[in-house]
């Protein structure tokens, strides 16, 4: 998927992770791409490896969730030439903030969790699903007023990375 801004409001909080130097495993990040940490390192969603089905792809990916790219790094979808593209060897990610992501239409709640999209075989780098709990969520669901009842296809996602919050406790 393109580069997206998708945030909406909130403070956000960033944080520098790595990239990958190695071409064998080189991958591109968009903007507002969805992020997970493996090894130390930053990958969109679509990198994460298959864990069976769909529920257990979300529940990997929500483990290992750090936050939304805040810059590209990598050749872009049909890009040839690094001239409009960044690596600066760390990718900025934000950890918290609210960010409106693309779903299938659904009925939201406010407060509901909210998961990456994710098929049987992959995750999907912008577009989020409600989870079915806490193993697989990545935020809560902040649904304006105008729409309670409705059906959406696109919601804002508070952040809530596990990832981030493991690092600051084991640090203490």
């Amino acid at each position: 998927m393109s580069s997206n801004f998708r945030y909406r409001s909130g403070v956000v909080k960033t944080i520098s992770l790595p990239t990958a130097n190695d071409a064998a495993v080189a991958h591109s990040v968009e903007v507002s791409d969805l992020c997970y940490v493996d090894s130390d390192v930053v990958y969109p969603a679509s990198h994460l490896d298959d864990a069976g089905t769909a529920a257990q792809n979300r529940a990997a990916f929500a483990a290992a969730f750090c936050g939304v790219a805040l810059h590209k790094t990598g050749l872009q979808t049909s890009e040839t030439s690094a001239k409009l593209t960044t690596d600066p060897g760390y990718q900025l990610i934000a950890t918290s903030g609210d960010f409106e992501f693309p779903c299938a239409a659904t009925s939201w709640a406010p407060g509901d969790l909210v998961g990456v999209y994710a098929g049987a075989s992959a995750c999907s780098d912008q577009q989020v699903a409600q989870a079915k709990d806490m193993t697989e969520a990545i935020g809560i669901a902040k649904v304006p007023y105008n729409a309670l009842g409705t059906s959406q296809t696109s919601i804002v996602v508070e952040l809530r990375p596990r990832f981030v919050y493991a690092q600051v406790s084991s640090a203490q």
